[in-house]
């Protein structure tokens, strides 16, 4: 994702608050340009291997703020 993109997105932040019509597509975008919806600091990824080698899908969380969510397949 662009630089201008990402920020366009990161000056959304301060407009949505969870569970507000919209929250869910904020999200969305803020996840795939790697921004904490919340605080707009950048994301770190990670995914557990669960039993028997199966992994469990991406979860995304923020250093910043703690906010931690999860890509939607």
């Amino acid at each position: 994702m662009t630089e201008i993109a990402k920020e366009i997105i990161r000056q959304q932040v301060n407009y949505f608050i969870p569970g507000q019509k919209g929250w869910p597509e904020h999200v969305g975008n803020c996840i795939s340009a790697e921004i904490c919806p919340i605080c707009g600091f950048n994301l770190y990824s990670y995914q557990r291997i669960a039993t028997k080698g199966s992994r469990e899908p991406i979860k995304y969380g923020c250093p910043n703020c703690e906010w931690q969510g999860q890509a939607q397949s």
